[in-house]
């Protein structure tokens, strides 16, 4: 029987889970889009997952064994996808609805990109802080932490994309938010990428650390679950300004219609930055 509480299975898992949930939100996204489905026809059932998730997350919180970490690490992942499920079939992004204005530089060009996604930011804003308020008095807060830190390297991961990531290209949009690769530049790389990935390099040591100083074996799983995706959200930060690509990964989960190259990398099609990846297309205006 496995080892719940085995720093390794822990490990695994996270990797596991990663590769597995990533590619099934590809799946799903486009087996509706080939279907011909609208999108809100997809919404009860993503609905469903997404409460699960939460009520995951919820008997996490109150347990403090290694199954609690695990529940509310999958409950987490079940709500983030829920959000970026809506936000990839075109139900919940933003007030505009079209191309990047030409000619926009700097703030305004800021301006328009919020406003191309801010309804889908304001909607994680406000789960993030239901989740807080439901689960912040709880013994086991590594659900809440989990959401926390997809939450913060999605934003990292969409900064380092509006500020320059040379190699931060995709293929796979789906048709319902084309729109929207307008809007992020990919002419060149921040010179902020340095101060990005140190940061982030930070947070997984101190993970590494709190994993290994803990006492209890729910704690323990919880730091390294943890770990194990910060490393995976370096590894994406990484793919997005160097010229390699994963073509592999996910093909499992690409129409048979789309060409084996336009298979997206590890960094365009991961849940901590999926959404980030619906805007990676072409250069800034």
């Amino acid at each position: 029987m496995m080892n719940l509480a085995n720093p390794v299975t822990a490990i695994l898992v996270a990797i596991g889970v990663w590769w597995l949930s990533t590619g099934l939100v590809l799946a799903m996204v486009h087996w509706s889009t080939n279907r011909k489905l609208e999108p809100w026809q997809l919404l009860p059932i993503v609905t469903v997952f997404g409460v699960v998730g939460f009520l995951l997350m919820l008997y996490g919180s109150r347990n403090l064994t290694p199954l609690g970490s695990y529940a509310g690490f999958f409950g987490a992942l079940l709500v983030w996808a829920w959000h970026e499920t809506t936000f990839l079939t075109g139900m919940v992004t933003g007030r505009r609805k079209g191309e990047c204005p030409p000619g926009l530089s700097g703030f305004e060009r800021f301006k328009a990109a919020w406003k191309a996604v801010c309804d889908h930011e304001i909607a994680i804003l406000v789960t993030g802080i239901f989740l807080w308020a439901t689960l912040a008095g709880g013994d086991n807060l590594f659900g809440l932490a989990t959401f926390g830190l997809l939450w913060g390297m999605r934003i990292s991961s969409k900064v380092l994309i509006f500020l320059g990531a040379r190699h931060a290209v995709s293929g796979l949009m789906p048709p319902a938010i084309l729109h929207l690769r307008t809007y992020f530049n990919t002419g060149r790389t921040t010179r902020l990428f340095p101060v990005i990935l140190a940061i982030a390099t930070g947070l997984f040591a101190t993970l590494v650390v709190g994993a290994a100083q803990a006492n209890l074996d729910y704690s323990v799983v919880g730091h390294i679950l943890l770990a194990t995706f910060m490393a995976l959200a370096i590894f994406e930060h990484l793919i997005l300004v160097l010229p390699v690509s994963d073509t592999a990964l996910w093909r499992w989960a690409v129409p048979k219609r789309v060409p084996a190259d336009a298979v997206p990398n590890a960094t365009q099609t991961n849940l901590s930055s999926i959404g980030a990846a619906a805007k990676r297309q072409t250069d800034a205006p």
